[in-house]
């Protein structure tokens, strides 16, 4: 007889507490048919724990990782790495910066992280805005300078003038040692707000920069391998990984078989080579040549899908005065020093096509890439127009304003890095080219634009910050490659400053000295000693940088008022610190001025706004009194007197400022 499905539930609930025998007894049925129907359950129950064994067994892992990952972004492993944060101490929020932490995610050696410039961008994107990015390595970065002397800047001043109904905003994303890897990188979060356009100075770093093929921070030569690492170190997991095998690598080199690691001493250039001899006919050179095509093609194909218009430059570097770093001898190509030479003498003969033929060919020979090859132009040229990117000629530019025509030390200060006029000319090529586009016409006075040389000018490059590059220069040429002896005068060691310039200058490249607490020291020893425009400079250049920063503007514009006398030059400082922070301060300056002019309403308006930061100012009070009586309400002028005798009653010239008042007051009653 067949079991029901009551005797059957029955038994599916206790055939493991209790024995058939029992069971047959308790259902009174045939322990046969007891016997036959477990039989029928164990096979299913055993599939059903291996199906939950092996659930379990997988899960195990993947929860681990989620653990893992959740605990070490609990912790900060690695810091923040987004490409830009909204500093709520700073400006609320209100404002974005590149962040320098976002660089870890390509220096897993490299301890010492490059940074980026200070340019910010409204978080809220204004219906006005023009929006710039501009991306590259060092020279984007405007090393050694960095800060005024980037072509971004010169650009946007000149942008600034053709266009007086836009908000300006061009963000400068250079880092040193990175290269197209790092742009590849940070396409998504740019893309996140909206750029207009997007600026391109790339190419010295493909071999050295990170992940480059002859970098010690190399992750394989095949570029779509490296892009899919990009997108896994997003994860702290991986980054964790990456910096153990990282360790693990120098260990084995340095403690096992007592190498020294590449990434161990020396500067950034130095740390950051691996290899010393890739020559034109080398794989190495094949590798880096065709990781810069591809990583190019995605770059500008990736704009482009999104209608942002690419503005790629040519790339410059010093041909005529540097010799090559390392000179190999292949089946295919003579040394690079023989050609060098070669090219040298043409040039003292005055040939000077046949000399600049050489010496790019000299540099291509050499084995150390730092400076790119010159079919890395002739890549941008193609890249340009295959993805419809509009091509700067600033290599070419820069030819024309060289000395026969032949990039060297005139617009250079080592092997690639340019001067002040060179990073200028840089601006003004990126400048022209934008113009002649056509993309701003719609909202463009090119009427405006300035005469050229203040521009020139208006980089506000100081001497303080000329010897900051001279050190910067000095340190690195000091070193190898371009040197493997010490120096002899121990620089920078035994280094004697020759003045106070100099000596604030050595501070910010050697110790950690900021650049703006430098200005503002020097402008405060140059108010000392009396060189009062000398220390406007200096705050000028501060505002400058930090345009969104209301304290340059406040030492400036009491620069002018109180030691200078110079209301009119004072009075636009003090509008822009009432504007970014209305304070006490810039409300009794400004009120102070617009009195002084006989804008009396105003003025009064903003000694009493003055008043309210604070009740106690009893500079504004008696101010205020003044403004309210040239007025001509002497009433008022009088009862803010009184209030004034009530907290200071020795307050200079109050008393007599009061029988004055009383007196007019008498008078017209």
């Amino acid at each position: 007889m067949g079991l029901t499905n009551k005797q059957k539930k029955y038994i599916r609930d206790n055939y493991r507490n209790k024995n058939t025998d029992q069971l047959s007894r308790e259902l009174k049925i045939d322990r046969e048919n007891i016997l036959e129907y477990v039989n029928t359950i164990e096979p299913a129950a055993e599939g059903s724990k291996k199906i939950v064994f092996l659930t379990v067994a997988l899960l195990i892992p993947v929860l681990f990782f989620f653990v893992l990952e959740g605990s070490l972004r609990l912790f900060n492993y690695r810091g923040d790495t987004r490409l830009f944060l909204f500093p709520e101490e700073y400006f609320e929020g209100d404002y974005g910066f590149a962040n320098k932490n976002f660089n870890a995610r390509y220096f897993f050696n490299v301890q010492n992280l490059p940074g980026f410039s200070n340019d910010a961008f409204l978080r809220q994107k204004p219906d006005t805005s023009f929006r710039v990015f501009a991306m590259g390595g060092s020279t984007t970065a405007g090393y050694p300078y960095g800060f005024n002397a980037t072509f971004s800047r010169v650009t946007e001043d000149a942008l600034r003038d053709v266009l007086p109904g836009r908000h300006v905003e061009i963000i400068n994303l250079g880092a040193s040692a990175v290269n197209s890897y790092a742009l590849y990188d940070q396409i998504p979060e740019i893309m996140e707000h909206e750029p207009d356009a997007i600026f391109i100075y790339t190419g010295h770093n493909e071999f050295y920069g990170a992940l480059g093929v002859g970098s010690s921070e190399q992750f394989g030569a095949f570029p779509g391998f490296v892009r899919t690492y990009l997108k896994l170190q997003r994860l702290k997991t991986f980054m964790l990984l990456r910096d153990g095998i990282a360790t693990a690598s120098r260990w084995i080199a340095t403690g096992l078989m007592g190498q020294q690691h590449p990434a161990g001493n020396g500067t950034l250039m130095q740390r950051m080579v691996r290899d010393q001899t890739i020559t034109l006919d080398s794989p190495a050179f094949g590798y880096g040549k065709n990781q810069f095509q591809s990583n190019l093609d995605i770059i500008l194909s990736s704009f482009r899908k999104e209608g942002i218009p690419v503005f790629i430059s040519s790339i410059s570097s010093n041909i005529r005065e540097q010799e090559p770093f390392v000179s190999i001898e292949t089946p295919e190509h003579p040394p690079a020093n023989q050609i060098y030479e070669e090219a040298a003498t043409y040039y003292r003969e005055g040939e000077y096509e046949r000399a600049y033929e050489l010496f790019a060919y000299a540099k291509d020979l050499d084995g150390l890439k730092f400076r790119a090859p010159e079919v890395f132009n002739e890549i941008i040229r193609e890249k340009a127009s295959k993805h419809n990117a509009y091509y700067v000629p600033a290599y070419e530019i820069m030819r024309g304003h060289s000395e026969n025509r032949i990039i060297g030390l005139d617009l250079m200060l080592e092997h690639l890095h340019p001067n002040k006029t060179g990073y200028f000319l840089i601006g003004r090529t990126f400048y022209d080219t934008v113009a002649e586009s056509g993309i701003l016409d719609d909202d463009a006075d090119y009427s405006l634009l300035r005469n050229w040389d203040e521009y020139h000018q208006g980089m506000l490059v100081t001497e303080l910050d000329d010897r900051i590059a001279g050190h910067r220069v000095r340190l690195l040429t000091a070193g190898w490659p371009f040197t493997t002896s010490q120096p002899p005068d121990g620089y920078p060691g035994r280094y004697q400053p020759e003045n106070r310039i100099d000596r604030l200058a050595f501070e910010v490249v050697h110790t950690n000295k900021r650049w703006d607490q430098a200005k503002l020291d020097l402008a405060e020893y140059f108010i000392e000693n009396g060189y009062l425009e000398q220390a406007l400079a200096e705050y000028k250049s501060l505002i400058r940088d930090q345009p969104y920063n209301h304290s340059p503007h406040v030492f400036a514009g009491r620069l002018l008022l109180q030691l200078m006398n110079d209301f009119e030059r004072s009075r636009p400082h003090f509008e822009n610190a009432w504007r970014i922070n209305p304070s006490n301060f810039a409300a009794r300056m400004l009120g102070s001025i617009e009195v002084n002019d006989g804008n009396f309403e105003r003025g009064i308006s903003l000694l009493e706004e003055a008043l309210e930061f604070n009740p106690n100012d009893v500079q504004a009070m008696f101010n205020l009194s003044g403004a309210q009586a040239l007025n001509g309400d002497l009433e008022s002028a009088y009862d803010t007197a009184q209030r004034l005798e009530q907290k200071q009653p020795d307050f200079p010239g109050l008393q007599e400022w009061m029988r004055q008042l009383q007196s007019w007051l008498h008078r017209g009653s």
